[in-house]
């Protein structure tokens, strides 16, 4: 498994997101979940954008309608020890999905 951090800024963007979209708050909830879930388990389940300066780190992207996110892998040492992905950009929302 792999650590997942959020920056703070990107928490207060969520919590706003699911304030301003009430009505699909359950919706969105249940999107955020799920991202958070696959980052844990598998974060490679986007693509990958670039490699790092950092030792064995990239930049990936990833989309879980409506959200596309785009967050660092970090592989940790050669037994998977330090393990991380790292969110410090909010998602975009994806064009014509109805979410302000």
């Amino acid at each position: 498994m792999y650590e997942v951090t959020y920056s703070g800024r990107v928490i207060d963007w969520l919590r706003d997101l699911v304030t301003r979209n009430r009505g699909r708050a359950p919706e969105l909830i249940a999107v955020i979940r799920e991202i958070d879930r696959r980052l844990r388990i598998y974060p490679q389940f986007g693509q990958p954008l670039r490699d790092l300066s950092a030792r064995r780190a990239q930049l990936w992207v990833a989309t879980v309608p409506p959200l596309v996110i785009q967050y660092v892998v970090v592989e940790g040492d050669e037994s998977g020890v330090g393990r991380k992905v790292l969110v410090a950009r909010p998602p975009t929302i994806l064009a014509g999905s109805g979410i302000v």
